[in-house]
């Protein structure tokens, strides 16, 4: 404090300098080194984050594999499709499964035309009975795919994209039609944009046809090469904007199951060529074609720059439901740890190795680079902890250098809470322990202290949390104040990110009008990206991620120490091996706040600001950003500078 007084005293004789809150920092006093790890993302699919998301995909329940096995007399094999579309044509159509495609895809439809002319459509995600519902654009090309059947060589099938009425909006491509399982591929380039088009299928003549496995894919897409297809460029670059340093997979909820066994994450379903993949349907409620599988995941990773950190179960079903079937018993978890640790192989395993091969084959022979991996998602108790240990020892006895990653139970405190923190710490104290919470935005202005009390060997990793604000048209909103709140968190998991080692906000993904949860960090339609307040506060802090945490305090005109919940300031200073310094600043109170910020033991006297402000509960939307970031330069003549801090605002300023 006489340190922070006297350079007070010194900062008052000096041009320029006004009394209010005093930030010092000091480059040159090092407090911890923090993880390199520390900022990620969490992805699940949830709120059709892939299929009908991530995943470039167009056409909705393309192989006729949709429907509900927790009820099964509930009839969707022809969700997303509609036939007879056009006056002219006569035919019926019949769902069939003997000799299918694969018998990991047993369902497809048979089309029997009495008349030429019959047609049929794929609606896309969004469409209904009186419009399509992909968005495509004028110009742009599609890959188009079809897998047919039939009996008469003069047959064939037209491919187009059109309106819901038959219009074209795209020439068409041709298939002929052979006496045996045969994938037809061509291109569509559109004729003028739409956001309710559909994919058309005319058939020539009075002719049987086998059909299954539809694709529509833009061409301008990433991992075409990928055996799942690619994942849509836009939302791709999204997540790179986020500079993530892990990405969290595929779940969630949706690893475990939600009621029967049947309903299991099962990664081998999940690989090989894409119509030999076993669909499954989500946790959430609707099918997962799988076409994002394991290795696209990995794939993903790279093409992030980020390590990967794959979930899988943890011997018994999703906890947080009322599950119909009994956790794993003996037999079945040595099945279920054994199917784990082909996992690790495939990732890991060389070329003279069974799973390796198979990934060596998929396109990538070289392994991934795997280091960590999760078992459980949100579980507690001894009915977890005791095949957790069974498990993880297996992992560790095989691949002793990757890290094991522990559930804590979905709640922040409480009695389920501090049982799973002390089971942890007797237990498996070497591993990294998983803490998931989502909380009213106030909660995380209340905690930004939380793990400044925790034993500095305990290791964490924050896989989900979110701030929530009240429900507002049955939505909890992503606005600025939650987004907010949550920056003023994290800057205490900065200040302890010798303990915090990764964090990662859930959920990523959301598209428009087919969510399940609320708020989420990004949010689509068929052709647009909404970054959301929450978006940019990521971006800020991962983008602008130290090596050291400093020294740092703040302090009010008399140089007593702000404190924070009263005055509504928060912040943290790092720097890198290089020298740069970064100042995060957050400003959650109503009024604009003028900030003398000096930065000792560096000779940078420039730097940039990054400011995030707006009205307290700003959204962004399709048609409107209310709050995006904004940056200026700003000069630290020997080495202070005022900064104004509007209210309602988070800024991040980086000495280069």
């Amino acid at each position: 404090m006489r340190r922070i007084l006297s350079m007070l005293l010194i900062l008052l004789c000096l041009p320029g300098f006004s009394l209010g809150e005093t930030l010092i920092c000091d480059a040159s006093s090092p407090v911890h080194e923090m993880s390199d790890t520390l900022y990620g993302l969490f992805f699940e699919d949830i709120n059709h984050a892939a299929d009908g998301g991530l995943y470039a995909e167009m056409l909705q329940n393309r192989s006729f594999e949709n429907e509900d096995i927790t009820n099964p007399s509930l009839y969707q094999h022809l969700n997303g499709w509609h036939f007879n579309i056009l006056a002219g044509g006569e035919g019926k159509v019949t769902l069939k499964t003997e000799e299918p495609l694969h018998e990991n895809n047993p369902h497809y439809v048979r089309v029997q035309v009495a008349k030429a002319g019959y047609a049929f459509q794929n609606l896309g995600y969004g469409g209904s009975a009186f419009r399509g519902g992909i968005c495509i654009e004028k110009g742009e090309s599609y890959d188009v795919s079809l897998w047919l059947r039939g009996a008469a060589e003069d047959g064939y099938v037209e491919a187009a994209l059109t309106t819901k009425a038959g219009e074209p909006l795209s020439s068409p491509v041709r298939f002929n039609v052979t006496d045996r399982w045969e994938q037809h591929t061509g291109v569509l380039t559109s004729l003028a944009a739409a956001e309710d088009a559909c994919l058309t299928f005319t058939v020539s003549s009075a002719v049987t046809v086998d059909v299954d496995m539809a694709s529509l894919m833009p061409r301008n897409r990433v991992g075409a090469a990928w055996p799942g297809g690619g994942l849509r460029r836009d939302l791709v670059e999204a997540l790179k904007d986020l500079h993530p340093r892990f990405l969290r997979f595929p779940g969630g909820c949706v690893v475990e199951g939600s009621w029967v066994w049947d309903n299991l994450y099962r990664w081998k379903d999940t690989v090989g060529p894409v119509e030999q993949r076993k669909e499954n349907w989500d946790t959430w409620g609707y099918m997962q074609s799988y076409g994002i599988g394991f290795y696209e995941y990995f794939c993903l990773c790279e093409e992030l720059g980020a390590l990967p950190l794959p979930v899988v179960g943890g011997g018994l079903l999703c906890q947080a439901r009322e599950p119909y079937e009994n956790p794993m018993n003996d037999e079945e978890l040595a099945a279920w740890t054994q199917d784990i640790l082909d996992l690790l192989e495939f990732a890991l395993g060389g070329q003279d190795t069974a799973w390796g091969a198979l990934r060596g084959e998929m396109g990538h022979p070289a392994p991934f680079d795997l280091r960590y991996l999760a078992i459980g998602n949100e579980n507690w108790a001894d009915i977890y902890f005791t095949r957790y240990e069974k498990i993880s020892a297996a992992v560790k006895a095989a691949y002793p250098d990757v890290t094991c990653i522990v559930a804590c139970g979905p709640v922040a405190d409480g009695s389920l809470f501090n049982a799973s923190r002390a089971r942890i710490l007797r237990s498996f104290p070497d591993d990294i322990t998983d803490e998931h919470y989502y909380m009213e935005s106030g909660w995380f202005l209340r905690n930004t202290h939380r793990y400044d009390y925790y034993p500095r060997r305990t290791k964490i990793f924050l896989g989900e949390y979110a701030a929530h604000e009240p429900a507002a048209g049955g939505r909890r909103p992503n606005n600025l104040y939650s987004a907010l709140c949550e920056a003023a968190y994290l800057t205490g998991i900065e200040r302890n990110s010798d303990v915090v080692v990764m964090c990662c906000y859930a959920p990523l993904l959301a598209r428009l009008g087919m969510e399940q949860w609320t708020p989420d960090l990004i949010w689509f339609n068929g052709n647009q990206v909404v970054r959301t307040p929450n978006y940019y506060i990521q971006q800020m802090f991962s983008s602008t991620l130290g090596d050291q945490i400093i020294q740092s305090e703040m302090t009010d005109e008399k140089g007593a120490a702000v404190k924070e919940a009263a005055a509504g300031l928060y912040h943290v200073a790092s720097k890198t091996e290089d020298g740069r310094v970064y100042v995060k600043l957050v400003n959650v109170s109503g009024q604009e706040k003028k900030i003398n910020v000096q930065v000792q033991g560096t000779d940078r006297v420039k730097g940039i600001m990054t400011l995030l402000t707006g009205e307290k509960q700003a959204v962004n939307t399709v048609s409107q950003e209310s709050v995006s970031p904004a940056q200026k330069q700003v000069a630290f003549p020997d080495g202070w500078a005022e900064i104004t801090l509007p209210g309602y605002s988070a800024a991040v300023i980086a000495l280069q």
